[in-house]
């Protein structure tokens, strides 16, 4: 009895490790044996619940109420491809705790002109921003807002933040899947924008589906009830129409089977749907303004070679892609993880030497220290720099001198793609919309160096903790307490500051979606408003234009310094110039005149306050350096021709002199010379 025992043990124990083996064993799709060719895609879909779809026409025309789920990307791709390892990319793994931030970018910023708000939101540990919750958004409330520029995964998959709450609505609307049409899918009828649609809808497993170009996606899981049955029970009396796909059978070949045109290397249209930046304003000659169009802007330099993004932002099945800033590849300032690029290579020496050089400097100029010649890259130049002080080199990113458009005397607006929805349906155009953020402004970075950034200035309704130093505990839905020490700032629910706003400020009635012009005694009534609402200690505050509004002990609004209405920046590194169109071309003069905008540029300050509006701060408040040091360092290029003209003639002056006095030397020492010779 014993031994059977033992025996069937054994037997079970092999056969788990068979499994788990099995189970870790490279798909046919993850390992490249080499070839350049991409491999045709003609597969089965199937539905989350991976059942095979194959739509039967002849039921379709005889109106049959046949099952009809949308493809799940994740099902689908699955026989071929590890779904976990791809979900666990740079842009699915916002919501790892795991996983380092990497350098700050940009966050997803909740404007809103009901409540005066524009507040930087990331699930990344980034400093400055906020965690969706703590502005009272569920995870499934966050995903319709910003899913529309999110290609699947991250929050839309996380089952770990979603709340018992909207446990049914999850049902309902069905998880956001890693959609990876959204990048790699080159066919034509590809529709990124339908895709946002159907995030607005709530219609998350529809999304994929509805982009492709063979599927089309009608009703809407956000008029659905939270106990509807997705497989096509409705309820009774109900005049909504449910989520619904109907698929182009002409797309379907015998075996049941799909065309997808699926590409290795990403069309740049792709990347450009959810990172594109218009700028509002441009100068023109004679001091004039006006709207930048698409016609009158010129493409990044590597693009308009030829180069695709994916040629310098590359990953391996893991989808760990290369930023491309220095610092990023050996885990230096600031931090990068590495563990997510050793399953794809990018982890082994060659890996990180590799990554190394798809920055600017690593491209352009190479490694020294290396062994072999690691310059020129695709055919990258090797910039001289000639008469340039190597300063410059230690002091500024590449990016200060190449990137961005031609700093002004203020700051631009721009809108990109992810703040202002840029290329859904339905977007606002009005110059206007919320968020206000500007772009370049020059500021020092978290590796020391000065680039260009975009910048906007938070705006929220929040509680300042003034009591006990221990301050607050806000619970997070994913079971983690966030302790805030004394003088933090909790933003204000968007719910709760909308029922008090909505009562005192002015609606945006013409749907420019600008700031409500907002006056002091309306700021105070509201900030009166919130503290009758609230029973604890915490302080109700407004933060907007670098400054914390807050009704002092007379009862009179007071504003301060406070770190949380500093401005937001991240630094951008396209569209770069060509060289003929970088700082410096024209002289120093470019950066170091008197009035030159990269120091001295102004950057407005943001603010619904009307009293607000007309300051500004200067660039060089942002770049960590000493205006009034600046401003002398610039009188003397001023004279610097003079000194050159004075320099010269002195040293002209000087040889002359030395020559005379050389010449007259000489002939003494001839003559002494010669007299010898007489006697």
């Amino acid at each position: 009895m014993r031994a059977t025992t033992l025996t069937i043990l054994g037997f079970l124990s092999i056969n788990i490790f068979t499994l788990n083996a099995a189970a870790q064993e490279p798909k046919l799709g993850d390992i490249s044996d080499g070839s350049r060719a991409v491999p045709v895609h003609l597969i089965n879909l199937f539905d989350e619940d991976s059942t095979l779809i194959k739509p039967d026409p002849v039921r379709q025309a005889h109106g049959e109420n046949e099952r009809t789920l949308p493809f799940s990307t994740k099902q689908t791709c699955l026989p071929c491809h590890d779904y976990n390892k791809i979900s666990s990319g740079l842009h699915f793994n916002s919501t790892k705790a795991n996983v380092p931030p990497g350098r700050r970018g940009q966050p997803w910023i909740f404007a809103d002109p009901r409540t005066a708000t524009q507040i930087p939101l990331s699930y990344r540990p980034w400093s400055g921003t906020y965690r969706p919750e703590q502005l009272g958004l569920t995870t499934l409330q966050f995903v319709q807002i910003f899913g529309r520029h999110m290609p699947g995964g991250g929050a839309g998959d996380d089952e770990a933040l979603q709340s018992s709450e909207t446990f049914m609505r999850w049902m309902v609307s069905g998880n956001l899947e890693v959609n990876c049409l959204s990048c790699h899918d080159a066919e034509a009828g590809h529709d990124q924008a339908e895709y946002a649609t159907q995030v607005a809808r709530q219609n998350f497993r529809w999304a994929a589906s509805a982009s492709s170009g063979f599927a089309s996606v009608r009703g809407s899981a956000l008029g659905m009830p939270d106990n509807y049955n997705i497989y096509g029970t409705m309820l009774d009396n109900s005049t909504a129409i449910p989520p619904s796909i109907t698929y182009d059978e002409t797309r379907f070949n015998a075996q049941g089977k799909v065309l997808f045109n699926l590409v290795r290397k990403i069309p740049n249209e792709r990347c450009y749907f959810c990172h594109s930046t218009k700028t509002l304003s441009v100068s023109l000659p004679n001091g004039h303004e006006g709207s930048s169009e698409k016609w009158t802007t010129d493409e990044d330099v590597h693009i308009a070679a030829g180069m695709l993004c994916v040629d310098c932002h590359r990953n391996g099945l893991d989808h760990a892609m290369v930023r491309g800033y220095e610092g990023e590849a050996d885990g230096s300032t600031p931090p990068r993880v590495l563990s997510l690029w050793k399953r794809s290579g990018a982890g082994s020496p060659i890996g990180r030497l590799m990554a190394a050089t798809l920055t600017c400097r690593g491209c352009h100029l190479g490694d020294e220290s290396s062994t072999i010649p690691l310059a020129g890259r695709l055919g990258a130049p090797h910039p001289k720099h000639a008469g340039i002080p190597p300063i410059h080199f230690e002091k500024l990113s590449c990016t200060a001198c190449h990137s961005g458009t031609w700093p002004d005397s203020k700051a631009p607006r721009v809108k990109t793609s992810q703040a202002h929805g840029l290329g859904t349906h339905g977007v606002n155009k009005s110059d206007g919309a919320l968020p206000h953020i500007m772009s370049p402004v020059f500021v020092k970075g978290e590796d020391g160096k000065i680039a260009p950034h975009k910048m906007f200035w938070p705006a929220f309704w929040a509680r300042l903790d003034t009591g006990s130093p221990t301050g607050l505990d806000v619970s997070l839905p994913n079971r983690r307490a966030l302790s805030l020490s004394k003088g933090a700032l909790v933003p204000i629910s968007y719910s709760d500051a909308n029922s008090v706003t909505a009562k005192i400020i002015q609606k945006d009635t013409l749907g420019i979606g600008d700031w409500p012009p907002l006056t002091s005694s309306q700021i105070t009534d509201i900030l009166r408003a919130l503290a009758a609402q609230d029973s604890n200690k915490a302080q109700p505050v407004y933060i907007s234009g670098g400054k914390l509004y807050r009704v002092d002990e007379s009862g009179k609004l007071s504003e301060q310094d406070h770190p949380a209405a500093q401005p937001y920046s991240w630094a951008i590194g396209h569209d770069v110039r060509p060289a003929a169109q970088s700082l410096g071309v024209r002289g120093c003069g470019d950066c170091h005149d008197t009035d030159a905008p990269f120091y001295f540029g102004e950057v407005a300050i943001d603010s619904p306050l009307e009293s607000a509006r007309s300051s500004s701060v200067k660039m060089i408040d942002f770049a960590g350096l000493n205006w009034f040091y600046s401003k002398i360092f610039a009188v003397s290029f001023v004279f610097r021709p003079w000194f050159k003209i004075i320099t010269l003639v002195s040293s002209v002056v000087l040889v002359a002199i030395l020559m005379l006095y050389a010449f007259k030397g000489l002939s003494l020492v001839l003559e002494r010379e010669s007299g010898k010779n007489v006697k």
